[in-house]
């Protein structure tokens, strides 16, 4: 993929060096000493401009498939992805949120995924403490469901029962399972759930806690 960056603050360098080797990566930072160590082989091109400006992202954004704005400001990241995705064909768009009351002004306007690292932590910490052994693996864009994903308690009443035997909570249903020793059953009607086993669910967020308390909980 050809990944436009715009900021190049901390996350954007450890970003790039997760990525880099298998992607064309352009940074983008209107500061050229944070632009300037970018310069070398861990990215194909450094741009020092304005990354909300259309000429710097009509440079840029030439053929790539992904922007990320990952600048200390919410316009900023906003507008970029909005002139990536409407005008110059950039197929996916994701923005850093500084302030979480943006999140949603920004996905309304069009980014396809505004994540805020305050609200990330704030979820993580509160699942941990009312959720041990399960965990939200994907919130899916424009509706109340989720993916997570659990070990299967050897105190639930789901244990030895196939998939089109047991009563899951209202409209959740499981995606994929895996068992103790990593073998992947599919989600079809015959497949057993075991203790132990691993797996992926699709389910309204507010049936969390029902589900943990039937299938995770060990009190």
């Amino acid at each position: 993929m050809k990944i436009v960056i715009v900021g190049a603050g901390k996350l954007a360098y450890y970003l790039i060096r997760e990525l880099e080797g298998d992607h064309e990566i352009v940074i983008i930072d209107k500061d050229p000493q944070a632009a300037l160590k970018f310069a070398d082989n861990s990215v194909s091109e450094v741009i020092n401009g304005d990354g909300s400006s259309f000429p710097i992202l009509k440079e840029a954004c030439d053929k790539a498939d992904l922007i990320v704005a990952l600048t200390d400001k919410d316009e900023t990241n906003m507008i970029a992805c909005q002139i990536a995705e409407n005008h110059l064909g950039v197929r996916y768009s994701i923005a850093r949120v500084n302030n979480p009351k943006n999140k949603e002004v920004m996905e309304h306007f069009g980014v396809d995924y505004a994540f805020s690292e305050t609200q990330i932590l704030a979820q993580m910490i509160e699942q941990e403490i009312d959720y041990e052994g399960l965990r939200i693996v994907h919130r899916i864009k424009n509706s109340d469901h989720v993916i997570i994903e659990f070990t299967l308690s050897e105190k639930s009443n789901a244990c030895g029962k196939a998939l089109q035997e047991y009563k899951f909570v209202h409209d959740s249903r499981v995606v994929v399972m895996a068992t103790p020793e990593g073998e992947t059953l599919p989600a079809i009607g015959s497949s057993v759930m075991n203790a132990g086993c691993q797996v992926m669910m699709v389910c309204a967020e507010k049936d969390i806690e029902q589900i943990w308390k039937e299938m995770v909980c060990k009190c």
